[in-house]
């Protein structure tokens, strides 16, 4: 018996083992994120059928054809660009796009209970990483809340537990089992909830409110029979996405409005009689308060200084203006901006200011009002006396506005795979954009960036590529690859998803499992004809 034959009952469990590295990785360990996809690699050149067998299999699947050519997209790229540097780093981070389709499409589909095995990992993995932010979280080792996740960014550990929550909902409603592990599993959905919310990603609601309308259209165009129940459905589509709009609009005007001030009648001296300053024009209001109301320079800069090592005329430990800082802060305690308002503050306050924490609610108590009470402080920033940094909202508008200006300059394929970092650059300078150089980023908008890249002709076939495996076939419209493309899709609007290895990698991953090792059933696996 030759090598060969000893270890070929060996192989589906190496292939296996493989994938959930790379599952349980996705939010835990980058390093592994990226080895993991050289290790799917080799396996599959020694597993079952020669390679050129496999290859041939690949071969004739237009499906993994048209996934991998998302990837030679960017190859076709190096064609037209200068900044090849740039270039390769680019086609690195990207590579899953050609490795997972290739592999996952020529080999044989996992078994039910290896691919339902994989699921509970990959659940289980994202679980684990919301325990460790949830203790960082804590212990409150942050400046900002987003930095609760260690591993990778918030916004892909964001996409992460959405997924997961889809995931395991999804085996709550169709897996037979004990009623604990029912318990289990809705304890874990509400988990995976609150953690979301604890992120402040206006992304990662945005994914979840796509995952409850995927849910809600896809029971009510395959499992829903009664009249009575797809009124209801309809009523939930329509209704939940108004209801959430008018509350968002309430709360962001309350968040944007401000009280007329009679400056008259506000207090003109201290309690040790020094001066206050009234301000509602140069300083901004956050919350609906004016930051500039009861300010006294001279005591808040001794008071300051005789409790904190870091100077009152200069920045905090994150880089910001620490008087401006310590003013909204105190602001957000409802303090004057005197001695006694410094003295009031905490050591932990202290500490907060000192990292760059502006509003002490914000801080406190984190959630969906906490981003809003943000991104209204940025967007008044940016109105009034238009100042994008630092400010996400703000920034995108430029971002924005930079990418059209290149779209227009270069319509049709684009400035080419390396040339994206310096032509936004360039752009931002004919533009006489007021971003600072380090706020100077790409689109944050996949759609931008691949038009930005490849001109209309790429983003059409980026399009094209997405959504053909969905709509081509019945048979791949499971719940969860309707759930993850859902999220995938909606992901790209505020955020660069696939331009990481993180996003990039679950991106590749996810797609190539539930398109080549699923089948029509749900959870079965699927056969691939060669």
């Amino acid at each position: 018996m030759t090598w060969r034959e000893r270890t070929r009952d060996y192989e589906p469990t190496a292939y296996f083992v493989c994938l959930a590295l790379m599952a349980t990785s996705l939010t835990l360990s980058p390093f592994m994120m990226g080895a993991s996809q050289f290790l799917i690699a080799a396996v599959w050149l020694f597993m079952g059928d020669p390679v050129k067998v496999k290859f041939q299999r690949f071969l004739h699947n237009k499906v993994a054809l048209l996934l991998v050519s998302l990837y030679l997209l960017h190859v076709v790229g190096l064609l037209y660009t200068s900044d090849f540097p740039y270039a390769f780093k680019d086609l690195k981070v990207k590579l899953p796009m050609l490795v997972l389709p290739l592999v996952l499409s020529s080999v044989k589909p996992l078994e039910k209970r290896r691919f339902d095995l994989l699921m509970l990992l990959y659940v289980a993995s994202v679980f684990v990483g919301t325990c460790i932010s949830f203790a960082t979280y804590l212990r409150h080792d942050y400046g900002d809340i987003r930095e609760i996740s260690v591993f990778i960014s918030h916004i892909r550990f964001c996409l992460n537990i959405v997924l997961s929550i889809g995931i395991t909902g999804y085996y709550l409603f169709t897996r037979q089992g004990p009623w604990w592990e029912k318990v289990l599993q809705l304890g874990l959905i509400l988990w995976l909830m609150a953690q979301l919310y604890l992120f402040e990603s206006l992304s990662g609601y945005m994914a979840f409110a796509g995952l409850v309308a995927a849910t809600v259209l896809y029971l009510y165009f395959t499992k829903i029979k009664s009249k009575a129940w797809k009124t209801a459905g309809i009523l939930v589509i329509i209704g939940l996405p108004l209801l959430a709009g008018f509350s968002l609009y309430r709360l962001a005007s309350q968040l944007l409005a401000t009280p007329k001030v009679d400056l008259a009648t506000l207090d003109a001296k201290t309690a040790l009689g020094n001066d206050y300053w009234h301000d509602t024009l140069c300083f901004p209001a956050e919350d609906g308060k004016y930051v500039g109301l009861y300010f006294c320079r001279q005591e808040m800069r001794e008071a300051w200084n005789g409790r904190s090592e870091l100077d009152y005329d200069g920045t905090t430990h994150n880089g910001e203006n620490l008087e401006a800082t310590l003013a909204r802060y105190l602001t957000s305690k409802d303090l004057r901006k005197d001695a006694a308002g410094v003295a009031a503050l905490t050591e932990q306050d202290i500490a907060n200011v000192e990292q760059g924490i502006a509003n002490y609610n914000n801080w406190s108590h984190p959630g969906l009002r906490a981003r809003l009470s943000e991104t209204a402080f940025e967007y008044n920033q940016y109105r009034r006396y238009n100042n994008p940094n630092g400010g996400s909202l703000s920034q995108r508008i430029e971002y924005t506005k930079a990418s059209l200006y290149l779209i227009k300059q270069h319509p049709l394929f684009g400035v080419g795979t390396g040339d994206i970092p310096s032509a936004y650059q360039r752009a931002y300078d004919d533009l006489q954009s007021p971003l600072e150089p380090q706020y100077r980023h790409k689109a944050h908008n996949q759609y931008l960036s691949i038009t930005v890249g490849f001109g209309i002709v790429g983003v059409l076939l980026f399009v094209f590529a997405l959504l053909y495996p969905y709509c081509s076939s019945k048979t791949r419209r499971s719940y969860l690859y309707t759930l993850f493309m859902v999220i995938l899709l909606l992901s790209m609007l505020p955020e660069d998803t696939i331009e990481t290895q993180a996003g990039v990698t679950w991106f590749a991953f996810f797609n190539s499992l539930l398109i080549f090792a699923f089948e029509k059933g749900e959870a079965s696996p699927r056969k691939e004809n060669p």
